[in-house]
């Protein structure tokens, strides 16, 4: 039976944490700290346990407003084994029944799955999924940028396209400097990050989200900045989750790019992972292809493309599960 998480029962908050920290599929968007980040008037943390009062799924739930008609969103969830058929069929009944009682028809999930197996899903429910380059519709990127972090500064380095092994090399010729902290330099990140928002034309948040992700996440975040002189280039907070760093806002200066401020930041990044034995470097989505030239973020996807050298990570796009029909028996 599903359960609801009391944000002050430390024990089961305590339980769900060392659950999702063994769990192949756990990704920070279904932490509980991102889960009380978020500003959705309605969100739900769930969870089910077996006979044996262990925890076999969780799911950080939003409502999100979709063409006029609320449906829940599990961004990057349910966290649970995705090779298991069984229960993936147990999550789908017990969250039918729990959307009935609270009045969604619609389950959007996004889990960093392969095509593949999607054959673990039950035939008796309905689900659509969205064309990966339906960028107005989709709720995240079904293209992942993800580095594997070998730990030899050089050897790393050799992976890269000739022109990031150059630009990385001229950024640390051009006296800029760069500091790597727990803490936040919240005024000259937000200056930046308002201007990163115009050039790239997504609407920004208020600043104070950014002090939330601080206060939940300090432990497992660093804040990593470039200047020239007085002059702030390129910043970054960071977070350490499952064995991985996460670039989960980067921002820039719109003047001095000649200085090559992102590719000292970047490089950065990688000196840490390398030194603390950090396998993986997440560099998060992209919403673009190849050949799409016209899309507003083509440059972004190319300065991403560089540093994969193994190429972007394809995961199943959005899914969206209709319960609209009547409750699957047994």
């Amino acid at each position: 039976m599903i359960e609801e998480l009391n944000y002050n029962d430390l024990k089961i908050v305590l339980e769900i944490k060392s659950f999702l920290a063994h769990q192949d599929y756990s990704e920070y968007n279904q932490s509980i700290e991102w889960n009380i980040i978020r500003t959705e008037k309605r969100k739900y943390y769930l969870f089910e346990k077996n006979e044996k009062g262990n925890i076999i799924w969780t799911c950080s739930l939003l409502e999100k407003n979709i063409d006029g008609e609320n449906i829940i969103y599990a961004s990057r969830g349910p966290v649970l084994d995705y090779n298991n058929s069984e229960l993936i069929n147990r999550f789908l009944k017990s969250i039918e029944i729990w959307a009935r009682e609270h009045n969604y028809k619609k389950l959007i999930i996004n889990p960093c799955i392969e095509k593949r197996q999607l054959i673990n899903f039950p035939n008796a429910y309905k689900y659509t999924i969205t064309q990966k380059n339906d960028y107005e519709r989709l709720l995240d990127s079904c293209k992942l940028a993800i580095m594997d972090i070998i730990y030899d500064e050089e050897k790393m380095l050799s992976c890269l396209p000739s022109k990031f092994r150059q630009n990385t090399r001229r950024s640390y010729r051009k006296n800029l400097t760069s500091r790597i902290s727990n803490t936040i330099d919240f005024q000259n990140f937000y200056k930046l990050y308002l201007e990163t928002a115009e050039r790239h034309a997504f609407r920004p948040h208020a600043i104070e989200y950014f002090y939330d992700i601080y206060n939940y996440f300090k432990n497992n975040l660093i804040f990593i900045e470039v200047w020239y002189n007085n002059l702030p280039l390129a910043m970054s907070i960071d977070i350490i989750y499952n064995n991985k760093l996460i670039y989960l806002y980067g921002v820039s200066s719109s003047t001095n790019r000649n200085l090559l401020g992102m590719y000292n930041l970047q490089w950065e990044a990688i000196k840490f992972c390398i030194k603390n034995k950090i396998p993986k470097y997440d560099f998060g989505g992209v919403f673009c292809e190849e050949n799409d030239v016209d899309n507003k973020d083509f440059g972004l996807y190319n300065f991403k493309k560089g540093y994969c050298y193994k190429g972007f990570i394809d995961i199943v796009p959005d899914i969206t599960i209709d319960f609209s029909g009547g409750i699957i028996d047994d």
